[in-house]
């Protein structure tokens, strides 16, 4: 009987437990005034229970055990979470806020002021969540960074997107204006993602507007890294995988749903009897054992090996006309997405040196960036070197420049037309294989059916390749003098140059081959250079009020060339032998020059 007293007592005491509530009350303020934040979301994690701050930051909520955790969140300002002890009362909880400093400093035209004194329409990029994407393009990673920007990128290596600020506003050219340590450009594909400091967006007219007409699509400003303090060294490296979908991506048909969906199309046109060289003359298609020739059957001598003809080097249309090929109808269906997309690494290695004190700064850095596409033979492998560095003569007279140089060498692929392998394998019918049964590329020709191998269009790209460099930066000196005003002169701009060449195959088995083949080789050079030259004036009166005036000139001019040229008729297909005066047939060759 004691005993099951006992027993009797632990059970109530142990739900007594499992049923107590505690309760906490407490008040939730902002760490920077120190003012009640009113309607505050007041939890305890693990659960669904939740009450809201009133309009003093008061609150009182219920949890069932002492070892409860409070947690308290707010639009504008970091979330937090408070072991409760078994406390009955929390006062004073601060939260820290999210928001930009009003006092903050952002870099605005040919000049810089204080977030609060803006009357433009300005967003200033956090560079904390714009590194957080492992990219060797900083305009990638800019998606999703500041509101009103849109980044479109077809997500080739080395292949620059396209950024509209607040939409499209011309039927020409929608690319903003990019302005790097004061020098504007057109292209901010080369930069180094690592060694830019701060980023912002000018977005409407009036915060652009300094920079006249070319700034109608918007401004982006971009300030690189400079170095202060002790000498800092630093290495930051990532390799990661990128990973192409799994599945049906395009959610194509099967072989065999195809044929039942041509009968069906037959059907509904009328159609009463059938007569289809690929999949019969029954009620019902049925899958033929090869494709080429077109619906024959496993044991006929159409496909006696020994009748097969093809030579994938071959020179002339007498040649391809003799050619017999023999290909297999894959009757599980060939998966074209996952034949050109494959995992393929990316990876980044960064080494930077900074440094600096009273007597000037300066930063170095140096960079590879490595990108294999998921797309096969495609690929970005850059090379950067940055030198940033300011030298003070005086406190009044200090003299810098900000250069990156870049080389880069990639191999891409045409985004529209018969060339583009994403919708040729979107298109190729899935009964077509990959290779025939010599191992040649199998494809649509001698059928009905449209379609090119992608698979054949990457491997022939191989030996495809440009190679780039660039040298972007400029040289300036600050001059202070009768306190108040500031002389800034600025030389800087960028020169570039550029080569291509690619090779193009005759195609057997496409279904308009082509019984050609050419080389084509070309190259660009060009320079842009910008003075500009700015007066400031500069004076806080009261401690209250600020007078800031600005005059300037700047002078802009810019020129480019382009050659190249193409030659057919080629007996040697090795890269090491075809150039524009080994082919044997037609010559063509191109210029030309464009100035600013």
């Amino acid at each position: 009987m004691k005993k099951f007293l006992l027993l009797l007592l632990c059970m109530t005491s142990a739900m007594l437990s499992a049923w107590a509530q505690y309760k906490l009350s407490g008040k939730v303020i902002s760490s920077v005034d120190k003012q009640p934040v009113a309607g505050a979301s007041i939890g305890i994690k693990g659960t669904t229970q939740g009450v809201a701050t009133d309009q003093s930051g008061n609150f009182s909520i219920e949890y069932k055990s002492p070892s409860s955790v409070l947690t308290i969140s707010s639009i504008g300002y970091e979330s937090r979470e408070i072991p409760i002890n078994g406390r009955k009362e929390i006062n004073d909880i601060e939260l820290l806020s999210t928001s930009t400093g009003i006092g903050e400093v952002v870099v605005v035209g040919y000049a810089t002021q204080k977030k609060k004194d803006l009357t433009g329409s300005v967003a200033v990029v956090d560079m904390n969540n714009l590194k957080s994407q492992p990219s060797g393009q900083v305009a990638i990673q800019l998606q999703g960074q500041a509101s009103g920007v849109t980044v479109i990128s077809s997500g080739q290596p080395g292949d620059a997107p396209q950024i509209r600020i607040r939409g499209i506003n011309t039927f020409g050219n929608n690319t903003p204006l990019f302005v790097v340590d004061g020098v504007p450009t057109q292209d901010i594909s080369t930069l180094n993602p690592n060694d830019i400091a701060s980023m912002q967006v000018l977005k409407d007219a009036g915060a652009a507007s300094i920079y006249g007409s070319r700034a109608s699509n918007g401004v982006i400003i971009i300030t690189t890294r400079a170095g202060r303090g002790k000498v800092s060294i630093h290495y930051d490296a990532y390799y990661g995988s990128q990973v192409p979908r799994n599945g049906n991506v395009f959610n194509v048909l099967t072989p065999q749903e195809n044929a039942d969906l041509k009968w069906m199309a037959l059907k509904n046109s009328g159609a009463t009897s059938f007569n289809d060289a690929l999949y019969g003359n029954g009620s019902t298609p049925v899958l033929p054992d090869y494709i080429s020739p077109v619906g024959a059957k496993e044991g006929s001598s159409a496909v006696d090996p020994s009748k097969y003809i093809l030579n994938p080097d071959f020179t002339s249309a007498d040649e391809f006309a003799g050619f017999y090929q023999i290909t297999k109808a894959n009757k599980t269906g060939t998966d074209w997405f996952h034949e050109v997309f494959n995992p393929a690494p990316i990876s980044s290695n960064n080494l930077s040196v900074s440094g600096g004190s009273d007597k000037g700064a300066y930063y170095f850095s140096l960079n590879n960036f490595n990108q294999q596409g998921m797309l096969d033979y495609t690929f970005l492998n850059r090379y950067s070197l940055r030198s940033n560095s300011k030298f003070n003569f005086s406190k009044d007279i200090s003299i810098g420049e900000n250069l990156e140089y870049t080389i880069s060498s990639n191999r891409g692929t045409p985004n529209t037309g018969d060339d583009n392998p994403i919708y040729n394998a979107a298109t190729m019918p899935p009964i077509i294989p990959v290779y025939d049964i010599a191992g040649n590329f199998g494809g649509a020709h001698g059928t009905d059916m449209f379609g090119y191998n992608p698979v054949a269009h990457q491997y022939r790209m191989r030996n495809n390749k440009q190679l780039n460099n660039r040298l972007l930066g400029n040289v300036y000196a600050d001059i202070t003098f009768l306190k108040d005003f500031t002389f800034h002169t600025s030389f800087g701009g960028e020169s570039y140059s550029g080569t291509s060449n690619s090779f193009s195959y005759p195609v057997y088995e496409g279904y308009l081959p082509s019984t050609t083949n050419s080389y084509t080789e070309g190259s660009t050079s060009g320079y842009n250079w910008t003075w500009t030259n700015t007066m400031a004036f500069r004076k806080t009166f009261n401690t209250v009020h600020e007078l800031n005036v600005l005059v300037g000139t700047e002078a802009y001019d810019a020129e480019s060339e382009n050659v190249g040229g193409t030659t057919f008729g080629y007996f040697s297909f090795d890269p090491a032998f075809t150039t524009l005066s080994s082919g044997s047939g037609t010559v063509s060759n191109y210029s030309g020059k464009t100035t600013e």
